[in-house]
């Protein structure tokens, strides 16, 4: 739920909240029975009334939609310990993936993307390979290092490393300084 949610549900609440209390003063009869119906017959047939009524339902809709809107797939891992849950984002998995990746021989540049869904952890790697290599060995080890490092690291089976070979190169893709 957003903020714009958040703040439009703080609203109705409180107006919900004054409602309940009208109810209560009039059931314990603070509040005059007339005094409502009077209330009640000044708004009958006014087109105002029946804009806010149409705006308090709408608000109702758009709330009670984003309390049952199925949510994305959290972009965390979590391990249940006896001391805790530990999340580790997707995100740290893609930076041990790059790492592990860049130092993998044969390897010239690596762009990584991390996927969780139902079924698992799947890594798909974008590869710039250097033209001495084999291609199908460097790939093939690239994937056993990245499986390895990632069970050992963050304790996660991969369900598939996949490898997409989009160069072959000399060139180093290294970032620029400045000084």
């Amino acid at each position: 739920m957003g903020i714009f949610d958040r703040i439009i549900l703080s609203i109705y609440t409180l107006l919900l909240a004054l409602l309940s209390l009208g109810v209560v003063l009039l059931s314990v009869r603070l509040i005059s029975l007339e005094w409502v119906w009077t209330g009640i017959l000044h708004i009958n047939g006014r087109w105002e009334a029946g804009l806010l009524g149409m705006v308090f339902f709408l608000v109702s809709l758009r709330l009670l939609l984003a309390g049952i809107r199925t949510r994305r797939v959290k972009d965390t891992i979590v391990h249940h310990t006896d001391m805790g849950d530990v999340h580790i984002s997707l995100e740290a998995i893609k930076n041990l993936v790059e790492k592990t990746s860049r130092h993998t021989r044969g390897v010239r540049g690596v762009k990584v993307r991390v996927n969780h869904d139902g079924q698992g952890l799947k890594v798909v790697l974008k590869v710039v390979i250097s033209p001495e290599n084999n291609v199908p060995n460097v790939s093939e080890e690239l994937q056993k290092k990245v499986h390895e490092y990632i069970k050992n690291t963050v304790g996660v089976q991969l369900v598939d490393v996949q490898i997409i070979v989009e160069n072959i190169s000399n060139d180093f893709k290294s970032k620029q300084r400045v000084e």
